[in-house]
C-alpha cells in the first residue's frame, strides 16, 4: 500500500498519532485558537492548550471534541489537516488513516468522521471502536475466541465493551470520565471551600493526587483560585481523600453502567470474563486505587493496562501493521472517490 499509514486517536481531551513503523509521533491536547476578529487560525495543540481559560476577548480557544461527541466538524477538520501535514510533510502519496471513536457513535457519525479525515488530506480512511483499539494495545489477540472485558476511561466517555476474536460483541459508552471528574473537583472545591478554581487546576489535581480508595498515607497538594465571596485569589489544600469523595458518585454510576453491559452478555462470554478479568485503559486508569475499587465491586480480577493513556493509540499501531484484518472483520476503507 502506497504513502503512510497512520492511527488516530481522537480523544476529548488529545489526539494521539501512531505512525506505522514509527510509532506515536503526535500527542496533543485537542484544542485549537482562533483570532476571533480575522477568524484564521494562531495556535493548535500544545500552544493553544496553554491559552484555555486565559484567553482575551481577541482569542477564541475552542476544544472541538466534546464528551466524545463532534461539536465543531470544521475546527477538527483544521486540526487533523495540521496533523497530518506535520507527519507527511511534502510526500506524494496521501496517507491512509484509521481513527477512533466511542462506541456509542451510530453508522451515519461514523460515515461523516470518515470523510471529514478524506477532505483533511487521507487518499483512504476507516473508523473503528475505540474499545477495540484499547484492548489490542491492552495485548489481547485478534484471534483470541475468548471474551474479554474492556473499560476504557478516557476524558470525555467511558467505553465499555466485551471484545471476542477482533470484534466487539457489545458495547455501550457513558459520558462520564476524567472530565467529569475534573468538574467534580470544580464543584467540591466551591462548595467545601468556599474557593473557584478552573478545570486546568482541577485536572492538575487529579492527577497529582486523585484517588479511587482511601489511600494508607494520604496524599496532598495546594491549589489556586479565587474567593467565592470575596473574588479575590486564595490558595487551598485539596487531598486524596476529597478527590474521592468528590469522585464516588461518578464511579458508582460507571460501575452501574458494566453491570448492565454484563447483563446484555450472552453466558459464555460472562463465563470468559469471570475467568479473564476485566482489564481497564486510558487516562483514567492512572487514578490511584481504581483497579483495587472495581475489583471489590464486581469480585473478578481487574488489572490496569500497561500505559493506559496509550492503549487506544498502540492498539491502532497494531492494526497498522496488518490493514487487512480490518478488511477481513467487516470495517470498510472510503477514499476520496466515495465522498464525491
Amino acid at each position: 500500500m502506497l504513502g503512510t499509514k497512520i492511527g488516530f486517536d481522537l480523544g476529548t481531551t488529545s489526539i494521539i498519532a501512531n505512525v506505522d513503523g514509527k510509532g506515536i509521533k503526535i500527542n496533543e491536547p485537542s484544542v485549537i485558537a482562533y483570532d476571533t476578529f480575522e477568524e484564521k487560525v494562531i495556535a493548535i495543540g500544545t500552544e493553544a492548550y496553554k491559552m484555555l481559560g486565559k484567553n482575551p476577548d481577541s482569542v477564541t480557544v475552542i476544544q472541538p471534541i466534546r464528551d466524545g461527541n463532534i461539536f465543531d466538524y470544521e475546527s477538527l477538520e483544521q486540526m487533523m489537516c495540521y496533523f497530518i501535514q506535520k507527519i507527511c510533510g511534502n510526500q506524494i502519496f496521501k496517507p491512509s488513516v484509521i481513527a477512533c471513536v466511542p462506541s456509542k457513535t451510530n453508522d451515519i457519525d461514523k460515515k461523516t468522521v470518515t470523510d471529514l479525515i478524506i477532505s483533511a488530506g487521507a487518499a483512504r480512511a476507516c473508523v473503528i471502536e475505540e474499545p477495540l483499539a484499547a484492548a489490542l494495545g491492552a495485548g489481547i489477540s485478534m484471534k483470541e475466541p475468548e471474551g474479554c472485558l474492556i473499560v476504557d476511561i478516557g476524558g470525555g466517555t467511558t467505553d465499555i465493551a466485551v471484545i471476542t476474536r477482533g470484534c466487539v460483541a457489545v458495547s455501550d459508552s457513558v459520558e462520564i470520565a476524567g472530565n467529569t471528574f475534573d468538574d467534580d473537583i470544580c464543584r467540591f472545591a466551591r462548595r467545601e471551600r468556599d474557593t473557584i478554581i478552573g478545570t486546568v487546576t482541577a485536572e492538575k489535581v487529579k492527577k497529582q493526587v486523585g484517588a479511587a480508595k482511601f489511600l494508607d498515607a494520604e496524599l496532598a497538594v495546594r491549589a489556586v483560585g479565587k474567593d467565592y465571596i470575596s473574588k479575590l485569589p486564595k490558595s487551598i489544600e485539596l487531598t486524596s481523600t476529597d478527590v474521592f469523595l468528590c469522585i464516588r458518585e461518578h464511579l458508582e454510576k460507571i460501575v452501574d453502567s458494566i453491570k448492565l453491559l454484563l447483563s446484555r452478555t450472552q453466558p459464555e462470554l460472562v463465563a470468559d470474563i469471570i475467568r479473564n478479568g476485566m482489564i481497564i485503559t486510558g487516562g483514567g486508569a492512572m487514578i490511584r486505587g481504581i483497579d483495587e475499587y472495581f475489583q471489590n465491586k464486581f469480585g473478578f480480577n481487574v488489572r490496569c493496562a500497561e500505559k493506559p493513556a496509550h492503549c487506544v493509540a498502540n492498539g491502532l499501531g497494531v492494526l497498522l501493521d496488518d490493514i487487512r484484518v480490518l478488511e477481513e472483520n467487516g470495517y470498510v476503507f472510503r477514499s476520496y472517490a466515495d465522498i464525491t
